[in-house]
């Protein structure tokens, strides 16, 4: 009777499988793993990219979509607007850094009365964490402009931005094609104005609410993208070659060099919880708008 058990048991998650999205971006480095078949899974994932929060929206609602890649603070976000995620891990905890072209910065409050230019918008990492520091310093006559990565770049390029907040790995390509400069490694500044460790949780592992009664088959398939992540920052010669792909011709240079400053790890969100209610009480301060409050307790899957 116990071996009919483990067949049935082991025949019920094999026909199981999930459907993961994650972004269109440098994140792609912690599932390149999996992507290309260098890391095995129990049950098969199904991994596309997501483009917007709205195909995001209707994927998890239309239940197409099992496990999704999402910064913590929009995946928070959205589940304080009632869409069914629940937040499972967290793999991505430092890549933010201020850089800077044709300027000097001798300390922070020398940003004062600076324009500074930060990815996508508001409630989203560069920008919580450029004001968090602006509120910080007292910074006056500081701006805070918002574009696209790669067009940030652009514009460095131009000579047309001089300060900017960029995540690994716009960092180093800003340094290779702008002659940028690293002024100030911002995971450093958060754990001088928090006393808290230098790094904070940026990307989150997201799992469908109803999906939770699936745990031993949830718990396989998070366990598979661990071992992609692990995969990534013990081989980052070659992980960086399978994302460069993935990455709209980024070279695997590039990539290999932004991952020397920047930390992948998997961590469970109920092992890092205090952490995580800490990061996102901040983003509630900075942004009211995009996290109105702190999570409750459901919101931690694992």
């Amino acid at each position: 009777m116990k071996g009919l058990f483990l067949v049935i048991l082991l025949l019920s998650v094999s026909a199981f499988s999930f459907n993961v999205l994650v972004p269109a971006g440098p994140t792609v480095v912690g599932v390149a793993g999996l992507l290309e078949g260098k890391v095995r899974s129990e049950l098969p994932l199904k991994i596309d990219f997501w483009r917007t929060l709205d195909q995001v929206n209707a994927q998890i609602t239309a239940k197409s979509a099992d496990i999704v890649i999402l910064p913590v603070s929009i995946g928070t976000a959205l589940y304080l607007k009632n869409i069914d995620l629940r937040l499972a891990a967290v793999t991505l905890w430092s890549g933010f850094y201020i850089v800077t072209k044709d300027l000097q910065l001798a300390a922070v409050e020398d940003l004062a009365g600076k324009e500074i230019y930060t990815p996508q918008g508001k409630g989203q990492t560069g920008d919580v964490l450029i004001r968090f520091l602006m509120s910080k310093y007292n910074l006056s006559n500081t701006s805070v402009k918002y574009a696209a990565q790669n067009e940030i770049v652009a514009l460095m390029s131009a000579g047309k931005v001089k300060v900017a907040v960029l995540p690994e790995p716009f960092v180093t390509l800003a340094v290779k094609n702008a002659s940028a400069s690293i002024a100030f490694d911002l995971q450093e500044i958060w754990s001088k104005l928090t006393d808290k460790p230098a790094e904070l949780p940026i990307t989150g592992v997201f799992v469908r609410g109803d999906l939770l009664e699936k745990s031993q088959q949830l718990s396989l398939a998070l366990e598979a993208l661990k071992r992609s992540v692990d995969y990534a920052m013990q081989n980052k010669k070659e992980v960086s070659e399978l994302s460069a792909k993935y990455l709209g011709g980024m070279s695997p240079e590039i990539i290999e060099q932004s991952l020397e400053r920047t930390i992948y790890r998997y961590n469970s969100a109920k092992e890092k919880k205090e952490e995580i209610i800490f990061y996102l009480s901040v983003v509630n301060q900075i942004e009211p708008e995009a996290v109105p409050r702190v999570p409750d307790d459901d919101f931690f899957a694992f």
